[in-house]
């Protein structure tokens, strides 16, 4: 039915399926984009998953990991299987993060999350994906993209989200969260796409399945990456020039004035 109104208000439009994407975000902080991944590729996702992470472990150890309360988290995983560069530069999450963010923003960081059944998970403690900023802004810096690799519910251990505290520069009470908090539920294959500056939480597993999700922050060039992707992955630049920009290969800090002047030589097409 259509709304009626009057006075000066003005109401937004909502067209199509990316604008009423859009305007959940805008307005509640998150939205949930369902079949982003097919259901047969969600196995080999499990796998490569669970293969990173189990390098990573055998790595450090697992009593390392424990002691810096960093258990199940695969961090980086594109560092290990390249194939999750495929989930970082997937079109139907960049064209949201676009809608926001412009045409020039990177990838900040990517994590691979493991909620086990029965057991309580570090991310399970309420955080923006920008820790530690805490203040209200007109137009987003980050905007997530939490890949389902299994279904997100009240069972498995499905990320609680406190809708609108995006506008808020501190942690509402616990009152308010008890009373407010939901869960995105999302299919497996799904993707919670939300405003960075959004409070959530892991829920814990009380199902019998491993709950995985892979966490992508994208943010405006002028914010420092998690990990330096271009210096990691040196050795292999993509050579799709909107890849490379989305994995900060353009956005490097220049060592010194001569290498920002060959930089804009380059950019400017100078000899």
């Amino acid at each position: 039915m259509k709304e009626t109104l009057y006075g000066s208000a003005r109401q937004s439009r909502s067209d199509t399926e990316l604008d009423r994407h859009v305007e959940e975000i805008a307005l509640s902080g998150f939205t949930v984009v369902e079949n982003v991944l097919p259901k047969e590729a969600l196995v080999d996702w499990r796998d490569r998953i669970d293969a990173a992470y189990s390098a990573q472990e055998a790595g450090l150890g697992k009593e390392f990991l424990s002691s810096i309360q960093d258990l199940d988290v695969c961090r980086a995983p594109l560092f290990h299987d390249r194939s999750f560069v495929d989930l970082a530069s997937h079109p139907r999450v960049l064209e949201l993060v676009k809608a926001f963010l412009g045409e020039w923003f990177i990838l900040n960081l990517q994590n691979a999350i493991i909620n086990r059944p029965g057991t309580a998970h570090h991310q399970s403690s309420w955080h923006r994906d920008l820790p530690y900023q805490n203040y209200v802004i007109s137009r987003p810096l980050a905007i997530s993209a939490l890949f389902a690799i299994d279904e997100f519910s009240t069972v498995s251990g499905g990320t609680f989200l406190i809708p609108f505290s995006h506008k808020t520069e501190v942690l509402p009470s616990d009152t308010y969260i008890d009373k407010h908090r939901v869960v995105a539920e999302a299919p497996a294959g799904s993707v919670v796409v939300f405003d960075a500056m959004l409070f959530h939480r892991a829920g814990f597993n009380s199902g019998s399945f491993i709950r995985r999700a892979v966490n992508h922050v994208y943010t405006v060039p002028i914010m420092k990456q998690q990990y330096d992707f271009p210096s990691a992955l040196r050795d292999h630049m993509p050579a799709d020039p909107a890849l490379a920009r989305l994995l900060g290969f353009t956005s490097v800090v220049p060592q010194d004035d001569l290498a920002w002047r060959l930089a804009r030589a380059k950019k400017l097409g100078v000899e």
